[in-house]
């Protein structure tokens, strides 16, 4: 019986010398037994998003915001056309578009080429390619539907709006004619309700909503001037102009509680408080504004917030 528990004593005592060997010794073994390699940070880090979307929380204003990112309050500003009519004012849980560097986010359109799009905001096409985010190897890897940030970039400035020829002075010899009589004004068309909604001008979708564009823009290429209508019958409740935002447009309240907006017109048709019915003219396809080209923004509003036109349209 004595010889028996023999091994099992040998065993317990190898245990116990291995549980008390050196320090020097554990670390020569772990020195031994390779270990992982450590990612680099380049392998680790990517690069940061060329723009963020931001919900409008209480108490934030263009300034707190802009802080937060740490770029200049004017690209809040130029980034967000709906925010530089009041940029005071910001409305709690809209989203607004923050570029994560100061300059302009530009969604490209068919027919962009990066030389084109650079020399439209005087700056230098090596900054476009050049800034990470943008993820761009040449001038020709640019494609329909990509979204960049310009960097230092500002908005073009309006064209400016020719003034008026003043008539010519009549002939001393001749006599003056006759002034005209002022015309009739022409009665206001009768209210009529509506249904639904219309397209304010039919045409090729440019760009579509999103969290950093409240509507849909409407191509107006060669249609310049033409009339764009009310998409449903309501109440003129802004006519106004911006050089950095909409340019000329109009807001009409609608009788279900709804608004719509027209913006970028080259000219407006309606006066503030006039009922308008649906179908009816309220201004001219144009290109004012904070804009690249002729086109209607067309935005809708349900209870404040901004919704996709295109899922109220026939």
């Amino acid at each position: 019986m004595l010889l028996s528990t023999v091994p099992s004593v040998l065993a317990r005592h190898q245990a116990e010398a291995q549980a008390i060997s050196s320090p020097s010794d554990t670390v020569a073994a772990a020195a031994a037994t390779p270990q992982p390699e450590t990612a680099t940070a380049a392998q680790t880090s990517a690069p940061p998003p060329a723009y963020f979307t931001y919900t409008i929380q209480p108490g934030d204003t263009v300034d707190s915001i802009a802080q937060a990112y740490g770029i200049d309050p004017n690209y809040i500003i130029w980034n967000n056309p709906h925010v530089s009519d009041n940029p005071n004012v910001l409305l709690v849980g809209a989203t607004l578009v923050i570029p994560s560097t100061n300059g302009l986010v530009y969604n490209v359109t068919l027919g962009d080429n990066l030389n084109a799009i650079a020399a439209s905001y005087g700056i230098d096409v090596n900054s476009i390619i050049g800034y990470a985010p943008n993820d761009l190897s040449s001038p020709d890897s640019v494609s329909e539907g990509m979204v960049l940030v310009l960097p230092g970039a500002v908005p073009p400035q309006p064209a400016a709006t020719p003034e008026p020829e003043a008539p010519a002075p009549a002939a001393a010899d001749q006599p003056a004619s006759d002034p005209q009589p002022t015309p009739e004004p022409q009665p206001q068309p009768a209210p009529q309700p509506s249904i639904g909604h219309i397209w304010p001008f039919v045409g090729n979708i440019t760009t579509y909503f999103s969290g950093y564009h409240p509507g849909i823009d409407i191509d107006g290429y060669g249609n310049y001037g033409a009339p764009i209508l009310a998409a449903a019958s309501g109440t003129v409740v802004l006519t106004a102009y911006d050089d950095y935002g909409y340019g000329y447009h109009v807001i009409i309240q609608h009788d279900d509680g709804s608004q719509t907006q027209y913006a970028h017109l080259s000219d407006i048709w309606v006066t503030q408080g006039q009922y308008v019915n649906q179908g009816q003219a309220v201004g001219a396809m144009g290109s004012t504004g904070y804009s690249t080209g002729t086109h209607l923004m067309f935005n809708l509003y349900i209870g404040g917030v901004a919704v996709d036109p295109l899922q109220y349209l026939p």
